[in-house]
């Protein structure tokens, strides 16, 4: 959680002040370089309050890219891996085909020779 500003009710009183007579186009040099050295102040606070936060999610951005770099790796891997299955299943089908032409082959050749064709024992 952030913390207000820390000025006293004065500072902020005179802050005020300096905004509305700035809405209203009324400021000296002198008041809008001190509205300008509030401003500063203000913002100087603005990023020390909110410096913790920055770097937890600075730290929660960077552990997320690493993790996001593993992930893809793991990915691309796997997508390597799945691609070879597929190749590995085409030459598993290739090779049944294969065997299957063999086996008629020999089938026909049986059926040349014995005049019946090969029974299987079961």
């Amino acid at each position: 959680m952030l913390e207000p500003m820390r000025w006293s009710n004065t500072e902020a009183a005179r802050f005020q002040a300096l905004r509305e007579r700035e809405a209203r186009g009324e400021l000296s040099p002198a008041e809008r370089a001190e509205l300008d050295s509030l401003l500063a102040a203000l913002d100087a606070d603005e990023t020390n309050a909110l410096a913790p936060a920055t770097q937890r999610l600075r730290a929660d951005a960077e552990a997320m890219a690493k993790e996001t770099a593993s992930l893809d790796a793991k990915a691309h891997e796997l997508l390597r891996i799945a691609e070879e299955e597929e190749r590995l299943l085409a030459d598993a089908r290739a090779t049944l085909e294969r065997l299957r032409q063999r086996s008629a082959a020999l089938a026909e050749d049986y059926l040349r020779v014995m005049g019946h064709e090969l029974v299987p024992s079961h």
